[in-house]
């Protein structure tokens, strides 16, 4: 991607010459009215400038800057993808109306028509073999008498080039090259080979075998049309300076936005620092066990490993040096491990540079700023002389507060309870670690301070005298990671959910009048409720033998749906998996294999009958939950764009989503969001006629501090509805009169939806005639989220599964047979046992670590899952916490959370969907 880039002027260029010997179409698209049709772009795929994103939508600085214009213009733009080779001479053929990032060069206003603004600009770099320690960024003078290799054609490159050199006083000589000279399109075999010191590029070869010295702008880029075309270039034009009017560094913030990872600092390390990695090898780090945010790894809520692990985990990654912890009862206890030596370094350094000289400490740079908070007794008022403070033991309170008392305590909790108790008037520390235990535990007497502009630079520490190589290899490895990989690594470990639970002791302790007083209350309460029910036995003993029965008779439906739903899901289980395994064979009849096909979309057809009603059932039970999750609103609608579009065009029908963008992250249950909406497409697509529009439509209503509101609409131009009909429909089992509609369904999808949106909620209501079409639309609020970093996907579903061996606990063999050919698919060894207690007893023969997995049923002869999983659990093996994944036709809530409490790790229900089982596995698995 990176050589794209590097070589589209060259195409340019060459491109354009090629074009004259009979490739241009003399300005047919430019007598066509814009107005008329969508303009064609080319669209190469170059990383940052033109991309297509896995949801297939464009992307870029190119994408950036049309978009801004169509505001102006009203332009509508059909993307046209083309390969670099490609896109000169189908523009010159008139294929294209706009062509993005072009750079100038005299005579190309001959074939290309330029606007009088460009888009930006892009950045010349200096390239260095990585291994020439002679070159400095630092120093540019080591530049001096220096060789540049340049292409003869880069004209306007040379010229910044020779501006950035007169510049900074730099004296070097330029090696010209033709386009014969290069090799693949570029020249890095003449930096290679060391015929030059540096060679020209641009801010996209950067990495690898090379290097940068140094960068500076360059060429403009321009969004050009075919010559003639006077009314797309006006529009242009008008844009332009529109956008340059209102918004002076609308170039600078598009270009940052779109490389937001360009690296302008050259970091390296020197022959000395490498040896002694080399000779150091592994590194240790003093740090308290269970510290938040610093280090959390088996800590109470294990929702992410701390600051510590990931960043040491960069710093591995750019200096080859390997880390482990040493533990400490407390932060003092840390501090004493590397005064004494017993650690190479302090993980966090909470103090500034004159404590650590006190210490016998050096600092590295600060790595995290982190803000202080004070906690102060309710009774108190903060701040006053006379006070006394509470600090963690080893911290030194800044000069700027002031305290009668200073009282040390080992850890955070000690410190709250002080303040709590009244022990100290105000304690004073690090907000996240404080925050936490705020969370964690009641304490009732306390209350924040906040505290404008306090926050500490949290930093290594090593004992002095320094060993030179350690803190510099620190510091340039703290240096070599950016901001916001920083602040991401921060946002993530500070995330802390915490528990409630509030004790007896607690409460007592907390305030012992109100716990008298309310014991009091309790007494009199007993009393109370003792006296009248001797009155009301006889009437609460009819009403509990009515509850009883209304209980009955709902276990009764729920055990009996629950059976049914195994019943039915463990055959539809080898259905389904006989044949997409069929399906996959080699030599597949098509014939044969389009009937496979019906097969398994008929089998997902029930599938889903059957989750209808179950979900139906638990509405009415009153046992469906609605979870609260952070969600990207936009990815939803792409997710759901990608899913109906296909349906909507088998169908001949115009699928549009109509997003107008607000607050994207949102806290919810994207999940049942989703499951109304494809409710509603489906309806839609189902019920409008060929040639007929279906439109999602999302449009933010209001937005306060805390909540977004969304109003959500489905619209199509099918057969309608009848006024008598449009509250019928939202009743259970309930359709149009087959006079109206034609297709079959439970009647479940609507009723079901519009209970959801009233648990969200919400309500869903629909607007509709006859012969015109439908609306179905409801409004809900949601709290802001937070935007979650994106998680990288494995390339393949197989990836990371080649070598894995499991232990496969399942009693039908038609069941095991379909699982034993899926894992085998992926590479995956096999050994299957027939019940649960044979699934133990095979686990217990084998050498420990033998199996990476056991996928285990419930429902078994002899021994069932839980018991068996129980039992591995308590084996005492060193193996014994192998992952444990539930694998069953058991599919309820309530069975996900009995096989978590058994020890199960995981669950898949069956039918088996093959991506999600894989994807368990790589969860929670790891090839031994």
């Amino acid at each position: 991607m990176r050589e794209k880039r590097c070589r589209w002027g060259i195409y340019l260029a060459v491109g354009l010459l090629a074009g004259l010997m009979g490739l241009w179409n003399t300005g047919t698209a430019a007598a066509q009215d814009s107005g008329e049709r969508p303009l064609k772009v080319a669209f190469p795929e170059l990383e940052g400038l033109s991309e297509t994103d896995r949801y297939g939508c464009h992307k870029g600085l190119i994408v950036d800057y049309l978009d801004e214009i169509a505001k102006y213009t009203g332009w509508e733009y059909e993307y046209v993808p083309v390969a670099n080779d490609d896109m000169v001479s189908n523009f010159m053929e008139g294929q294209y109306d706009l062509m993005g990032g072009t750079f100038y060069s005299p005579g190309f206003e001959e074939y290309f028509a330029y606007p009088d603004y460009n888009t930006g600009r892009s950045r010349a770099v200096l390239l260095c073999r990585r291994d020439d320690g002679r070159l400095l960024g630092y120093d540019l003078t080591t530049l001096n008498g220096k060789t540049i290799g340049v292409y003869d054609r880069a004209v306007d490159k040379i010229r910044h080039l020779n501006e950035f050199l007169t510049s900074n006083d730099l004296e070097c000589g330029l090696k010209y090259y033709t386009y014969e000279d290069m090799k693949d399109g570029n020249l890095y075999e003449k930096l290679r080979s060391g015929d030059v010191d540096m060679l020209l590029g641009n801010d996209l070869e950067i990495g690898g075998e090379f290097r940068m010295v140094a960068s500076f702008q360059a060429q403009p880029y321009y969004i050009v049309t075919t010559v003639g075309n006077t009314e797309i270039l006006e529009g242009l034009n008008t844009a332009l300076r529109y956008i340059l009017e209102s918004t002076p560094n609308f170039a600078d913030q598009v270009y940052f936005a779109n490389f937001p990872d360009l690296k302008l600092a050259d970091i390296q390390l020197n022959d000395s620092e490498l040896r002694y990695i080399e000779e150091k090898g592994t590194v240790t780090v003093a740090i308290p066990t269970d510290w938040h945010p610093f280090y959390c790894i088996g800590g109470v809520e294990e929702l992410h490993d701390g600051i510590l692990p990931d960043l040491l985990k960069e710093i591995s990654a750019f200096t080859g040096l390997q880390f482990t912890f040493r533990y400490g009862d407390n932060y003092a206890e840390c501090i004493r491990m590397v005064q004494q030596g017993e650690a190479d370094i302090l993980g966090a350094y909470l103090d500034g540079n004159e404590q650590a000289f006190r210490n016998n400490l050096a600092l590295s740079q600060p790595y995290m700023d982190l803000n202080n908070i004070v906690i102060k007794h309710k009774s108190i008022s903060y701040p006053e002389p006379g006070l006394i403070c509470g600090i963690l033991t080893g911290r030194k309170l800044p000069d700027s507060f002031e305290a009668e008392e200073i009282r040390s305590y080992d850890l955070v909790a000690e410190l709250l309870s002080a303040v709590n108790t009244g022990e100290v008037d105000y304690i004073y520390g690090v907000s996240a670690m404080l925050e936490q235990e705020l969370q964690n535990h009641r304490y009732l007497n306390v209350m924040p301070v906040t505290q404008e502009s306090d926050s500490t630079d949290v930093a290594f520490a090593v004992p002095r005298p320094v060993r030179p190589e350690l803190l510099t290899i620190l510091n340039k490895a703290i240096g070599n990671i950016p901001t916001e990989e920083k602040n991401a690594l921060l946002n993530q470990s500070l995330v802390s959910v915490g528990y409630t639970g509030l004790s007896l002791q607690e409460l007592f302790y907390s305030n012992p009048l109100v716990c008298v007083l309310i014991l009091s209350c309790a007494l009199i309460l007993i009393m109370s409720v003792i006296l009248m029910s001797v009155r009301s036995r006889m009437r609460n003993a009819l009403l509990q033998s009515r509850l009883e029965a209304a209980e009955a008779k709902s276990t009764a439906k729920s055990v009996f749906l629950s059976q049914m739903s195994h019943e039915i899901r463990t055959p539809m289980n080898a259905i389904i998996g006989l044949t997409d395994l069929t399906c996959k064979e080699r030599d597949v009849p098509p014939e044969i294999e389009k009937k496979l096909k019906k097969i398994h979309s008929s089998s997902q057809y029930l599938l889903a009958l059957i989750n209808d009603i179950l979900d139906m059932s638990r509405i009415e039970n009153g046992k469906m939950e609605i979870e609260q999750k952070d969600f990207s609103l936009s990815l939803l609608l792409q997710e759901l764009q990608s899913m109906m579009s296909a349906q909507a065009e088998q169908k001949g029908l115009d699928f549009q989503v109509d997003f107008h963008a607000g607050y994207d992250w949102l806290e919810g249950d994207p999940v049942r969001l989703r499951q109304i909406l494809i409710n509603l497409l489906s309806n839609a697509v189902k019920f409008t006629p060929a040639g007929g529009t279906v439109t999602l439509r999302v449009e933010e209503q209001s937005c306060g501090e805390d909540e977004v509101e969304y109003r959500f609409s489905v619209r199509d131009t099918g057969v309608g509805i009848p006024r008598g009909d449009q509250e019928r429909i939202f009743a259970s089992f309930e359709q149009l009169r087959p006079s109206i509609s034609q297709s079959a369904g439970t009647g479940l999808g609507l009723p079901i939806s519009r209970n959801i949106a009233r648990l969200m909620g919400g309500d869903l209501e629909v607007k509709s005639e006859p012969g015109k079409g439908s609306e179905f639309y409801m409004t809900l609020r949601f709290p802001k989220g937070a935007m979650a970093p994106p998680s990288p996907k494995p390339a393949g579903q197989e990836n990371g599964l080649e070598g894995m061996k499991v232990l496969l606990a399942e009693d039908n063999d038609l069941n095991a047979e379909i699982a034993q050919e899926l894992l085998a698919m992926a590479g995956i060894t096999v050994c299957r046992a027939a019940d649960g207690q044979e699934a133990v007893d095979r686990f217990c023969a084998g050498a420990p670590g033998e199996f990476q997995a056991v996928l285990m049923d419930i429902r078994m002869p002899v021994k069932n899952g839980h018991e068996a999983a129980r039992e591995i659990r308590s084996c005492g093996r060193p193996d014994a916490d192998v992952p444990i994944i539930a694998m069953t036709a058991n599919t309820f809530k309530e069975d996900e959370e009995e096989a978590r409490a058994s020890g199960m790790t995981g669950f898949v229900p069956k039918p088996i969907d093959p991506d999600r089982l894989f994807a368990t596995l790589r969860e929670y698995a790891q090839v031994r």
